[in-house]
């Protein structure tokens, strides 16, 4: 299923989307297939599956913990494909890659787009990517209808912001905190505010990740944006091996998500 497809099936149901992050082989990449199914049963939406890499400067201590383990596995873009490719015959959810750039460029552009393709992937997000040197990645992925996820946060000034959003597709994914990745107990009101404004202003849905971690956020957010993006407390209950509590834990969210609220 591609990302505008199942945005426009959360919209007639008027409900906000949940995003579940996960680093591809952490702990091993059995365990992250599986468990990718099991999210799908569990009613999550949509699936971001990271790519391991030995320095991820977007994220905190957890995720650089999970991907320290993923690559001690020997997991790299060429085994995350074939779980992509394994998962193509098992669910419908889309599934999108969170890879730093320098993988994908080795990789070869045109060779990662095809394999993109191929496997079955509907998006890919690039977090060290700044959208003013994105475009020789967006044309290749344009070519086979994959979407490039933009970034925009606080600080992302207003120039900039109109630039992303003229060319943004899939959806915008709105940084909540300053800093990297890793569970917040409180976002910053602003952050609520912020998504609020941007939804008006953006032709396509906005997801809001970084720090979210609990109820209340959630609460909040699904008032004001069309996802919910959640990876650090995922990686730390999946290490901590609280698998099972864990999906009961995002069942709940996703039965506060599935509230009406205003479109």
């Amino acid at each position: 299923m591609k990302i505008k497809e199942k945005f426009n099936q959360l919209k007639k149901e008027k409900r906000t989307g949940l995003i579940i992050y996960v680093t591809a082989g952490c702990p091993d990449i059995n365990f992250t297939e599986e468990f990718i199914v099991k999210l799908e049963n569990a009613g999550i939406d949509f699936v971001e599956i990271g790519v391991p890499f030995s320095d991820p400067i977007a994220d905190g201590p957890v995720i650089q913990q999970a991907s320290q383990k993923a690559l001690e596995n020997k997991i790299n873009l060429k085994s995350v494909f074939q779980l992509c490719q394994n998962l193509k015959s098992k669910i419908q959810i889309p599934y999108l890659l969170m890879t730093y750039y320098n993988p994908v460029y080795k990789y070869g552009l045109e060779k990662f787009a095809h394999d993109c393709s191929d496997s079955g992937v509907s998006g890919v997000i690039v977090p060290d990517l700044p959208f003013e040197e994105s475009k020789p990645l967006t044309g290749e992925l344009k070519k086979i209808s994959i979407d490039l996820v933009s970034f925009i946060s606080s600080t992302t000034s207003p120039e900039r912001r109109k630039k992303i959003l003229k060319h943004a597709t899939g959806f915008v994914y709105y940084i909540a905190v300053h800093g990297v990745t890793g569970a917040r107990d409180v976002l910053p009101e602003s952050t609520y505010r912020d998504v609020a404004s941007l939804r008006k202003e953006s032709k396509v849905p906005v997801a809001v990740g970084f720090g979210i971690s609990n109820k209340k956020q959630i609460e909040r957010l699904k008032c004001c944006a069309d996802a919910v993006i959640i990876g650090s407390y995922v990686m730390k209950e999946i290490m901590d091996g609280n698998t099972e509590s864990l999906l009961e834990t995002l069942k709940e969210f996703q039965q506060i998500l599935k509230s009406s609220f205003d479109l």
